[in-house]
């Protein structure tokens, strides 16, 4: 009786390297039929796109045809954002609400407009809360922790009638 030999990977290997049935395997990455890097070419091409501002065009026709404008001031809210959110001090505190307010207005995220909750002028914290209310109607807090206790402040400490019971209904829809 013959036994069978048994065969190594390395013959195994180059067996099936010898066989008509396989396709050979592309290199990746590597050069293509004419001899250059394909995603060499892509990537000079992309790159060229963008720096002779094609792409900045488009951008703006697109912004003009849908009336959405991509904020280019989102640092500086950012930056005055967290200037109040550092003050220490109601006066600290209203100076960094007022710059902010002179740039932008009021804000737009219940974080920052928790903070306008803690302003002197009964009139400033009104227009605060409206604010608060508009933007209930549509998204709810994600942190509504510090919202509720400073709406809770005004509704039980506040000397003026309009601000307590402003500051009760939006806690009620919260």
């Amino acid at each position: 009786m013959s036994e069978k030999r048994k065969k190594s990977w390395k013959e195994i290997d180059a067996q099936r390297d010898k066989s008509q049935h396989r396709r050979p395997e592309p290199t990746q990455g590597g050069p293509g039929p004419r001899g250059r890097d394909p995603s060499k070419s892509y990537r000079n091409a992309l790159d060229e796109l963008f720096t002779s501002g094609a792409v900045a065009k488009l951008v703006e026709k697109r912004d003009e045809e849908t009336g959405v404008k991509v904020e280019t001031d989102a640092p500086r809210r950012k930056e005055l954002a967290a200037a109040i959110e550092a003050a220490s001090g109601p006066e600290k505190r209203q100076t960094a609400i007022d710059a902010y307010r002179a740039v932008f207005g009021l804000p737009r995220d219940f974080e920052t407009l928790a903070h306008f909750l803690e302003q002197a002028d009964p009139d400033r914290v009104e227009e605060a809360m409206a604010r608060i209310g508009e933007l209930l109607e549509k998204e709810k807090p994600k942190r509504a922790r510090t919202l509720v206790a400073k709406l809770k402040a005004v509704a039980e400490l506040s000397e003026w009638g309009r601000l307590r019971r402003a500051a009760q209904a939006l806690l009620d829809r919260l």
